[in-house]
């Protein structure tokens, strides 16, 4: 499971890319985006592992300036990525939490005072957005059977309530990133299976970091 705290960027192109000796077989690769002076690094084997002037999506954390890359979160832009895709849908979510929480607490109406429960598409806008929202909400209720109850939806400027259904919050995240990293690639993409979803029977697509939005 990726770390919860990765930072990812889109699309950079690699200049200066150097590798230092650490001993024991092992390197410290070092490089910088073009028209930045930011420096990211990893340590892996002698083998070149990035192509200079290429463009890559990365997924890396910070500690005291230093950016370190997971390499598992490491792909050629080109290239359909899953945890790459997931990380950063992630930390789209997470820049509007505050927005989707709010959205959430004054539309979403019901009476059920055991935990927290999001209304449907705020589900999918805060845990979901590398998937598209019908699969998320196939998954959640056909496939895993997650808590939900049912709830009204106020609309701004309509009067009545729609009748819906609203997820509980405690294990959503964790659902989610099962489906993600048990989901193997069919051809290339986009399509992918799990033994999650339908045992492995059915398809779903992990959306591209361009396709990646909140709105449906």
């Amino acid at each position: 499971m990726k770390s919860r705290n990765l930072k990812t960027i889109h699309d950079l192109i690699v200049t200066n890319y150097q590798k230092h000796d650490l001993g024991n077989g092992r390197f410290l690769h070092t490089f910088q985006p073009s028209t930045t002076d930011t420096i990211y690094q990893f340590e892996a084997n002698a083998e070149d592992v990035l192509v200079q002037g290429e463009r890559y999506n990365i997924g890396f954390t910070e500690d005291n300036g230093i950016k370190t890359i997971d390499t598992s979160c490491l792909s050629k832009a080109s290239v359909l990525d899953k945890d790459f895709s997931y990380q950063y849908a992630r930390n789209m979510s997470k820049q509007k939490h505050e927005e989707n929480r709010g959205k959430n607490d004054s539309r979403v109406k019901h009476s059920e005072s055991d935990g927290y429960y999001w209304g449907r598409k705020y589900a999918w806008r805060e845990f979901g957005l590398a998937l598209p929202r019908e699969a998320f909400e196939i998954y959640l209720i056909e496939c895993v059977g997650h808590p939900m109850i049912n709830c009204q939806v106020i609309t701004e400027g309509y009067p009545q309530g729609e009748d819906s259904v609203a997820f509980q919050d405690d294990g959503l995240e964790d659902a989610i990133d099962a489906l993600i990293q048990s989901a193997v690639i069919v051809n290339n993409g986009p399509y992918f299976k799990s033994p999650l979803y339908f045992d492995g029977r059915r398809k779903f697509t992990i959306k591209g970091v361009p396709a990646i939005t909140d709105k449906k």
